[in-house]
């Protein structure tokens, strides 16, 4: 009966002790599926430090982070009640033999466990660091980031000696294991953050850059209108002004005739020399004949003036809605009487001609005002490039027909695919290939520096396509010219927006 009841303490023993192994590898895949639910580093420490204490029932369970010089500092920390914290208290911990070896024993993976401290064997300085940490016992497992020692995960004994089993350090180990992939991932997870915030700060810069080029790009657009409605009115504005001091002159000569009409005798032969010489001192024939053709040519100056604001609000479309059906080809002559001082001839400069084949058009469902924007781009490239080719030939560095007439032609029609289809066509110099490809490319241009800002044709090709659901495409032969090619459908799809 004593041996079998020997037998059977044995037995119970052995049951006893696997069940806590079973119990511990259950805890540690308990652990391991709690670790890896998350990737903030800050949680998974708290987790593990909590958890672990409590599956190993030690008094104080720690994260400890090595620094560059080796010396290091207690992160996280789970410990029972009774006892001072580590975390945030203590100065960086100077522990000379692991700051001398660089991590020593656990630089090369090991685990370290030690029942009391008071037999270890251990240096005064050791024993007494380890009195700071009110530790009897300890083990301890490293954590790698990569193959690098990152830190240490510590489980303290402070109540009294303690004789860590195997599988207790084991655990310890393997959870150590653990922390070390979280923290390649929680780490990866930060780089990947860092990144995107880095790549939406440059996205936001980018786009305030390319709204600050856009809004140059504008304002020089609205520079050239400026420049050409100024000069199309100053004409005729000159003009009437210039009419206005003949015409008061006029007008105060008639006037003092009238009045000596009114005061003279016509009954005397006195008053009626007296006025028959006034109206010869002021020439009322020349006046009779004049005014009425000063006034007409002042008439015809007025006219024009507001012919030319009219067309500025066509071009501009401010008083209307922004979506509308509308005649292209009045938003087509608008922008050529804007740009018509560019056409005129000036010295040495010939006349541009501008010969226009519009067809039968019904209104169009678009955006005038951005509409307009295209069409302002498009004339305005075909006379730069027009005037490069007149620059050109009359350098010399170009040769051509002796007859050479600069032209834009504008036509219109309806294509096959019942699509309003707007060619501007130029006799210019042309695109080379390699630059044809990139010519709607954000900020390219082949112009000299600070004339060009590269947007206009592309911000075209984005109100074509991608506001109106058309195409824009070009065709150019280098020293020949270049025609760009709009289609537009007739009606928008979608609602407005």
């Amino acid at each position: 009966m004593t041996q079998i009841g020997e037998q059977l303490g044995i037995a119970l023993q052995q049951a006893s002790e696997q069940q806590e192994q079973l119990n511990r590898q259950k805890a540690l895949v308990k652990i391991t599926n709690r670790i890896r639910q998350s990737l903030d580093w800050q949680v998974v420490c708290q987790t593990a430090t909590a958890e672990v204490r409590q599956v190993l029932e030690a008094d104080r369970l720690t994260i400890y982070r090595f620094n560059a010089d080796w010396s290091g500092d207690f992160l996280f920390e789970s410990m029972a009640e009774g006892w001072q914290p580590l975390v945030g208290v203590a100065p960086a911990i100077e522990d000379t033999h692991l700051m001398e070896t660089q991590g020593g024993r656990y630089a090369h993976g090991e685990t370290f466990a030690i029942p009391d401290i008071y037999a270890a064997g251990h240096s005064d300085c050791h024993v007494e660091l380890l009195e700071q940490f009110q530790a009897k016992a300890y083990a301890i497992a490293p954590i790698f980031e990569g193959d690098r020692l990152w830190g240490l995960l510590t489980a303290f004994q402070n109540s009294g000696p303690r004789q860590w089993q195997a599988d207790e350090v084991e655990l310890l180990a393997q959870i150590g294991e653990q922390l070390g992939i979280a923290l390649q991932q929680a780490q990866a997870v930060q780089h990947i953050q860092t990144q995107a915030e880095e790549l939406k700060q440059l996205l936001i810069e980018r786009q305030q850059s390319q709204s600050q080029l856009i809004q140059n790009e504008k304002m020089a657009s609205l520079g050239q209108l400026v420049a050409g409605v100024a000069h199309e009115i100053n004409n005729p504005v000159n003009f009437i002004y210039g009419n206005l001091s003949h015409v008061n002159r006029y007008v105060s000569d008639l006037l003092t005739l009238i009045k000596g009409y009114q005061h003279a005798d016509l009954s005397s032969e006195d008053d009626l020399v007296a006025l028959q010489e006034q109206a010869e001192d002021i020439d009322f024939d020349f006046l009779m004949e004049d005014l009425p053709k000063t006034l007409d040519s002042m008439k015809i100056g007025a006219d024009r003036i507001r012919h030319i604001v009219l067309s500025l609000r066509n071009f501009s479309r401010l008083d209307e809605a922004e979506r509308k059906a509308v005649d292209i080809h009045e938003g087509l002559d608008s922008t050529l009487l804007i740009l018509s001082h560019r056409l005129k001839a000036c010295g040495e400069h010939p006349e541009i001609q501008v010969v226009k084949t519009y067809g039968e058009l019904p209104l169009v469902e678009c955006y005038p005002a951005q509409l307009n924007q295209v069409f302002m781009n498009l004339l305005a490239n075909g006379l730069d490039a027009l005037e490069e080719a007149i620059l050109a030939r009359q350098s010399g560095r170009a040769q051509g027909d002796g007859d050479y007439v600069p032209t834009i032609w504008l036509t219109t029609q309806v294509n096959a695919a019942g699509q309003v289809e707007i060619q501007v066509r130029d006799n210019g110099a042309g695109i080379k290939r390699k630059d044809r490809l990139k010519v709607f490319d954000h900020f390219f241009t082949t112009k000299p520096t600070g004339k060009g800002t590269g947007l206009g044709l592309s911000i075209s090709q984005q109100i074509v396509t991608e506001k109106h659901g058309g195409t824009l495409g070009v065709t150019s032969t280098p020293g020949k010219g270049t025609t760009f090619t709009i289609g537009l459908p007739i009606k928008l799809q979608g609602q407005p927006t």
